[in-house]
């Protein structure tokens, strides 16, 4: 998907600049990036939110589709935890404001691929969601991944994933209630098939 958000990730000319596991995620082999993913589970609280959205591109790219849907909306939840954690957010040139600004674009940009995709699959989108409403508030503290950066304490933190969690879980919701309707609104868009 062409997608360019710098200094973090360029599909053209390719690059991909996220820490430590920036050549792993180059791979065009889907059963590496499928193991990179693993070791990111692994280590997911000590993963930055920009790491999580490449990965989904590149998963979605190497047709991992279900897989970069997963890592999409782990890496949304991670981001909106950034958002209401985060305390050093000064304006254009502060690192927390430059970061928030980098994963709203890379959750603009990508979303469209992937819920375009995700939209076509509801029965696994909505267990998709509940994946992520069940893991999301157990990825860890998200201060580890932003050692230079002010965050809020972290015993503050659960209540806050919590609160996205909910969120997360009203949007399956809508999803259920609203499936047939959205169905129809693909077919009428043209976008059924097109993601």
């Amino acid at each position: 998907m062409p997608v360019y958000v710098l200094p973090w990730y360029n599909s053209k000319p390719f690059d991909i600049q996220v820490g430590r596991f920036s050549d792993d995620l180059k791979s065009d082999d889907p059963q590496q990036l499928l193991g990179t993913a693993e070791k990111i589970r692994s280590q997911i609280g000590s993963m930055p939110v920009e790491a999580l959205y490449v990965l989904a591109i590149r998963l979605y790219d190497v047709g991992e589709k279900d897989e970069a849907v997963y890592w999409f909306y782990t890496a949304q939840f991670r981001r909106n935890l950034f958002a209401r954690m985060v305390l050093s957010d000064d304006g254009v040139g502060n690192p927390a404001f430059e970061c928030e600004k980098a994963q709203t674009a890379f959750n603009k940009l990508s979303g469209k691929w992937i819920n375009g995709y995700a939209g076509g699959a509801a029965d696994k989108w909505l267990e998709t969601l509940s994946r992520v409403i069940d893991e999301g508030p157990r990825g860890g503290y998200i201060g580890t991944a932003y050692p230079d950066l002010t965050f809020r304490p972290e015993p503050e933190q659960a209540a806050v994933a919590h609160g996205i969690a909910r969120e997360l879980a009203a949007l399956r919701q809508y999803i259920m209630d609203n499936r047939e309707e959205m169905a129809r609104a693909r077919k009428e868009n043209g976008i059924e098939g097109k993601y």
